[in-house]
């Protein structure tokens, strides 16, 4: 799980700010980050959803396997967020 992180992290983020790609829908006016958290969470709620009831996937590279990790990295990435704005 922290190799997955790391790699998109590099291709998502950057080193001054790891949350880069999830406050960007603060700058957009969408909502805020912790909301924006828990809309990629829910998407990989709704595969895994969607696999429990069809026993299938139509995308292959990313396993059932691999999507239940990235539900738990984006809550492990939710919290140490949570964790640096109580530090400020």
């Amino acid at each position: 799980m922290e190799e997955i992180t790391k790699a998109k992290s590099r291709d998502y983020a950057n080193d001054n700010d790891p949350f880069a790609n999830f406050s960007q829908v603060v700058s957009m006016g969408i909502t805020t980050v912790e909301k924006g958290f828990l809309v990629r969470i829910l998407d990989k709620i709704s595969r895994i959803n969607n696999y429990a009831n069809h026993k299938r996937l139509a995308v292959l590279d990313e396993s059932v396997e691999d999507t239940i990790l990235d539900c738990a990295n984006y809550l492990i990435l939710l919290a140490s967020y949570i964790k640096s704005k109580e530090k400020k």
